[in-house]
C-alpha cells in the first residue's frame, strides 16, 4: 500500500473550528463535546494541526444528537466562513473567475482535510440542455456519510453564493444516501431538484457559470497565496502528520502480520508509548486506527470488481471473509456483496 490519497488520514483543526463554532451557537459546550473525541480544549488553539477523520466524524455524529438537528450537515455548510477553509478559503476568494477557484478548490481539499475525493468535470450531455459541468465529492469513509456529503455540498453552494454574488441556484443536486423523510431544507437551501440514492455526490450547474467573476479577485494575493498552498501540500504529501505515516504502515503491514503497535512504532523511529500519545492527541486510540485504516481500505478495494472478497479479507488482515462481513456490516449496516452490487448499479 503506498497511494495515500485513499486513506482519509486527517481534518484541519481549522475546519473542526467551524463544526465547534456552530455547535456551540446551538447551545453545546465545546469541551463536554471534544471529549467524545478523547480530544482536549487545546486542540482548537492549533489551527494548523490536524485531527483524525474519524474524530471529526465521532464529533458530527455527537452533534446530531446533542443538538436533535437530523439536517446538521446542511446547516453547517449553510453557515461556512472563509476561516474555516484556512488557506483555501482565502485562496478561493481571490480568484478571478468561478473556473479559476473551482480548481483549486480540488486541488488544495486535501489542505482541509482528505475525508473525500473532489472532481469537477463536465456532465454528460442532456437534450434540451446547455452544456452542464459536475462538481462531485466521493466520501472515503462510511460514517456519517449523509451529514458530511450534505454538509460539503451546502458549503459549495453557500460559498460559492457569497464569493460571486450570484444568487442562482444549481441546475440539479445529486445524493448517493438515500432520501431523508422530510427535505424541506434541501429544498430551501439549494432551491432546485435534488436527488437521493444517485451514484454519487454532485452540484450540476451550467458550465457558462465557470466563467462567472469573482467579487474579490486579486492576482497578487492569488500568486502569494499559491505558493503558500503550494508548500503546504507538498509538505502534507511528503511528510504527512504521525496519523497519515502510521496510517500507510499499518495499511501496508495488514496483509504480512497483521497490525501491530510495536512494529509500526519501529517504523516510524517511535517508541510505542510515544505512538500511542500521538495517536491520542489526533483523537484515536490504536485499535481505532486498525478499525479506521481497515474500513477506508474495504471501501477502496471493493470498486475492483476483479478482487475476491476473500482477497480483500487477506489484504487488510482478516482471518477469513467472515470476519470481514461482520466488520463490514458494522461500518456501513450492509453486506460487502450489497455494497459492490450497489457501486454496479
Amino acid at each position: 500500500m503506498d497511494n495515500p490519497a485513499i486513506l482519509a488520514g486527517s481534518v484541519s483543526v481549522a475546519y473542526l473550528q467551524g463544526l465547534i463554532e456552530h455547535l456551540q451557537r446551538q447551545g453545546v459546550a465545546a469541551d463536554a463535546l471534544l471529549a467524545h473525541a478523547q480530544l482536549s480544549p487545546e486542540a482548537l488553539s492549533q489551527r494548523d494541526q490536524r485531527i483524525a477523520a474519524s474524530a471529526y466524524l465521532t464529533l458530527l455524529g455527537e452533534g446530531v444528537r446533542l443538538t436533535g438537528d437530523p439536517d446538521l450537515g446542511l446547516h453547517l455548510g449553510e453557515s461556512v466562513r472563509p476561516g474555516y477553509y484556512g488557506v483555501l478559503g482565502y485562496l478561493i476568494m481571490s480568484c478571478a473567475t468561478l473556473a479559476d477557484a473551482l480548481h483549486r478548490q480540488a486541488r488544495y481539499a486535501s489542505l482541509v482535510g482528505n475525508l473525500g475525493l473532489v472532481v469537477l468535470d463536465d456532465e454528460p450531455a442532456r437534450p434540451d440542455s446547455e452544456p452542464l459541468v459536475a462538481h462531485s465529492w466521493q466520501p472515503l469513509l462510511a460514517q456519517q456519510q449523509r451529514q458530511l456529503s450534505e454538509g460539503t455540498l451546502a458549503g459549495w453552494v453557500s460559498f460559492g453564493r457569497w464569493i460571486s454574488g450570484l444568487d442562482i441556484a444549481p441546475t440539479e443536486v445529486r445524493f448517493q444516501h438515500p432520501a431523508p423523510a422530510d427535505t424541506s431544507e434541501h429544498a430551501r437551501i439549494f432551491r432546485c431538484p435534488v436527488l437521493f440514492d444517485q451514484p454519487d455526490n454532485a452540484l450540476i450547474f451550467p458550465k457558462r457559470l465557470l466563467a462567472a467573476p469573482l467579487n474579490q479577485a486579486d492576482a497578487q494575493v492569488r500568486g502569494m497565496l499559491d505558493a503558500y498552498a503550494d508548500r503546504l501540500l507538498a509538505e502534507l504529501n511528503q511528510g504527512y502528520s504521525v496519523l497519515d505515516r502510521a496510517r500507510l504502515e499499518l495499511a501496508r503491514q495488514l496483509p504480512e502480520q497483521g497490525p501491530d503497535l510495536e512494529t509500526i512504532a519501529a517504523a516510524l523511529a517511535l517508541s510505542p508509548r510515544t505512538l500511542q500519545r500521538r495517536l491520542r492527541e489526533g483523537g484515536l486510540s490504536f485499535s481505532q486506527l486498525v478499525d479506521e485504516t481497515r474500513q477506508q481500505l474495504v471501501l477502496h478495494y471493493l470498486r475492483d470488481p476483479t478482487l475476491e472478497l476473500a482477497e480483500i479479507a487477506f489484504l487488510v488482515g482478516f482471518s477469513e471473509p467472515g470476519s470481514l462481513a461482520r466488520a463490514f456490516r458494522r461500518w456501513t449496516g450492509t453486506s460487502p456483496g450489497e455494497y459492490r452490487r450497489h457501486l454496479c448499479a
